[in-house]
């Protein structure tokens, strides 16, 4: 039975890993009310936030957040987030247009995470 009332879904430091997000992906595909997932600091690679990623780029009108944002200001310092919490950063300043404020201060995102948030940046 598809579950039809859950909107939002927070697994935020789950260590959910590449393969909690390739399922969660599928998950996403089939469901039909989540419109906010936060997967912030879940051990996932660069690949595996693109795997998450591609499945909102492909449901616009549906997932608006996969960090779990409802607000134009975004503060997460000192959270030891990685790269791959950067492109998922990266595409909600793709299709936010409503963010003011990011501030990563603090955290690990490195030149990957650092390439991705100034690509983004570009459209935003």
């Amino acid at each position: 039975r598809a579950n039809t009332t859950l909107t939002k879904l927070a697994l935020w430091e789950n260590r959910i890993g590449d393969g909690g997000a390739e399922h969660l992906a599928s998950a996403l595909a089939a469901n039909a009310t989540l419109t906010e997932v936060n997967v912030l600091g879940n051990d996932l690679t660069v690949e595996g936030a693109r795997a998450l990623v591609a499945v909102a780029e492909f449901k616009p009108n549906q997932i608006k957040s996969p960090c779990g944002i409802a607000s134009n200001m975004i503060i997460v310092q000192e959270y030891g987030l990685g790269p791959a919490d950067a492109v998922l950063f990266a595409f909600e300043l793709r299709v936010n247009a409503t963010i003011t404020e990011l501030d990563l201060y603090n955290n690990n995102i490195g030149a990957v995470g650092a390439q991705h948030i100034t690509e983004a940046l570009k459209v935003n």
